[in-house]
C-alpha cells in the first residue's frame, strides 16, 4: 500500500545490470555452455562450485583495489559478520585448493561457471550480474602451463565456430614489466599496486590524464616518456627489447622469452599471428605474477577484450600452505555471446520436442498418456495435451513447438491396438503398434 492508502504496482523491470532469460535465451546459453564444458573435458578440466558468498576479507585481500573499493556488493549479516557477494571465482578457487593441498594429484585442472556480481555501469559486453567461465591450473611446469591455458582459450573459441581471423591473443610478462618499470626506469616500488592499476587503466585516460595520475605517484617526464615509449613499442620492437632484457640477466625478461619461443614452436595449433606480444596488457589483479594475457575480438565493430587472466604463483600460499603456482582465466557469458552474435555464429536453436501427442475428446485422456509415457520410455522428447482443441488447432500448435511429427489414436487405433503419426515437415502419415516394439521402430525412423 502507498502512503495514502492505495494500491501499488509492482515493477516488471529487474534491478539494473541483471537479466531475465525467456527459454528461447536459455536454450543459447545452454549451448554455449555446453561446447565450452565439452573442450574443456577434452583437455581434461573437471568442473567445481563454492559459495556466492564469502568473508568479506578474502576479497578484501585478494581481489584488485578497484573491486573492493568500488565494485563489490557486502552487508552485515544477522551473525554481524561482513559477508561479500562474489565478484569473481579465483579467490575461492585459491582458498578451496589451499583447503585440500594435500589431497589433490597433480596437476590440478579445473574450471567453472559461477554468477558473480560487480557494481559498475552497465555497457555493452559488461553488466552488474554475470557468469564467468573461470579455468585454472595449478601443479605443472609454469610454461607448459601457460601454453595449455591458452590453448584451451583458442580452442573454446573455434569450437563455437570462429575463424582464425576473428581473435587474437595478446600476451604480456609481469616479470618484464617489473623489470623495466621498476629496474630499468628507475620507478619506486613503494607504490606498485598503484602503479600497476595505472597502467592497466591507461587505454581509458587522456594523454594529460595518464601524465597528472602518473606524476603523482612520482613518475618524472623522463620516466613518463620512456615508459609510454615500452607501453606502445610493435611487438617486432617489443622481441628486441626482450632479447635486449635477457642478455642483461633480467628473470621476467628470460620468462617472457622462454615463453614466446614455446609460442613460437606450436605453428600447427597456434598459427603464426594469433598470438601477439603487447606491453600494454596489464591486467587489474594484484596477484599475477607471470604471463597476463587477453584475448581480442579483431571485428571492427566489436574490438574488445573477450576474456583474460595470468599466472598467479603467491596467491595459494596466502593461506598459509606451501605455495603452488597456477595460472587461470576469466571469460564472462556476455562477452562471449557478443563475439556469437558479432560473426554470425549464434546457432538457430528449437525446442527439442520430438513428438506431440493429439487427443479428440475429454474421453481419450488416459489413451493419449499412456501414448506419451510409451514414446517417453524410448527416450523421446513427448508433449502430452492439456486441452482438447481442434485437430487443426493442435497441429498448428505442435509446429510451433518444433516438433518432427505428433501421435495420436483415434477411434480406429484404439479398436486395432495400434498409434498413427503425422510427419509435419512432409505430410505423410504411418501407423505403429502401440507396444514397446512399435515405439522403438518409430524412435528409430526419428533418429535415421
Amino acid at each position: 500500500m502507498t502512503d495514502d492508502g492505495s494500491k501499488s504496482t509492482l515493477s516488471t523491470q529487474g534491478y539494473r545490470g541483471t537479466r531475465d532469460f525467456s527459454p528461447a535465451e536459455q536454450r543459447i546459453r545452454t549451448w554455449l555452455f555446453g561446447v565450452v564444458r565439452k573442450v574443456l573435458h577434452s583437455f581434461g578440466y573437471e568442473e567445481y562450485g563454492g559459495p556466492f558468498v564469502e568473508p568479506f576479507e578474502l576479497y578484501a585481500a585478494k581481489s584488485s583495489e578497484e573491486i573492493v573499493s568500488e565494485q563489490l556488493y557486502h552487508f552485515v549479516d544477522r551473525g554481524e559478520r561482513r559477508i561479500a557477494i562474489r565478484p569473481e571465482m579465483t579467490p575461492t578457487l585459491a582458498r578451496m585448493v589451499a583447503s585440500r593441498h594435500g589431497q589433490l594429484p597433480r596437476p590440478i585442472r579445473w574450471y567453472s561457471i559461477p554468477t558473480c556480481m560487480r557494481y559498475e555501469r552497465p555497457q555493452r559486453g559488461r553488466l552488474r550480474e554475470f557468469d564467468q567461465l573461470n579455468v585454472d591450473v595449478f601443479g605443472g611446469l609454469g610454461v607448459d602451463e601457460d601454453v595449455e591455458i591458452i590453448l584451451t582459450g583458442v580452442e573454446i573459441l573455434r569450437a563455437l565456430g570462429a575463424g582464425l581471423g576473428d581473435f587474437e591473443v595478446r600476451v604480456n610478462h609481469r616479470g618484464l614489466v617489473n623489470d623495466v618499470v621498476y629496474g630499468t626506469l628507475g620507478v619506486s616500488t613503494d607504490r606498485k599496486a598503484e602503479m600497476l592499476r595505472l597502467l592497466d587503466k591507461r587505454d581509458k585516460l587522456t594523454a594529460e590524464d595518464f601524465a597528472a595520475q602518473g606524476a603523482a605517484l612520482g613518475l618524472n617526464e623522463t620516466q613518463r616518456v620512456r615508459l609510454d615509449a615500452f607501453l606502445s613499442s610493435t611487438p617486432e620492437n617489443i622481441l628486441t627489447f626482450v632479447d635486449a632484457q635477457r642478455e642483461e640477466g633480467l628473470g621476467g625478461a628470460a620468462n617472457a622469452h622462454a615463453l614466446l619461443a614455446r609460442l613460437g614452436a606450436l605453428e600447427s595449433v597456434l598459427p603464426p599471428g594469433m598470438v601477439k606480444f603487447d606491453a600494454s596488457v596489464m591486467r587489474g589483479f594484484d596477484y599475477y605474477t607471470g604471463l597476463v594475457f587477453e584475448v581480442y575480438d579483431t571485428a571492427p565493430e566489436n574490438r574488445r577484450a573477450l576474456f583474460g587472466g595470468g599466472r598467479y604463483d603467491n596467491l595459494v600460499g596466502a593461506f598459509g600452505v606451501d605455495p603452488l603456482p597456477g595460472i587461470g582465466y576469466g571469460a564472462g557469458d556476455v562477452g562471449l555471446l557478443n563475439f556469437c552474435e558479432t560473426h554470425g555464429l549464434v546457432p538457430t536453436l528449437d525446442k527439442g520436442t520430438d513428438v506431440n501427442v493429439l487427443r479428440f475428446s475429454e474421453a481419450d485422456r488416459a489413451s493419449a498418456l499412456a501414448l506419451a509415457a510409451l514414446l517417453r520410455a524410448q527416450g523421446l522428447n513427448v508433449e502430452a495435451p492439456l486441452t482438447a482443441q481442434k485437430f487443426g488447432k493442435q497441429i498448428q500448435a505442435a509446429e510451433r513447438t518444433g516438433a518432427r511429427l505428433v501421435a495420436f489414436r483415434g477411434d480406429d487405433e484404439l479398436k486395432a491396438g495400434t498409434f498413427a503419426v503425422k510427419w509435419l515437415a512432409s505430410g505423410k502419415q504411418e501407423t505403429f503398434p502401440c507396444t514397446p516394439e512399435g515405439a522403438q521402430a518409430l524412435t528409430a525412423a526419428l533418429r535415421s
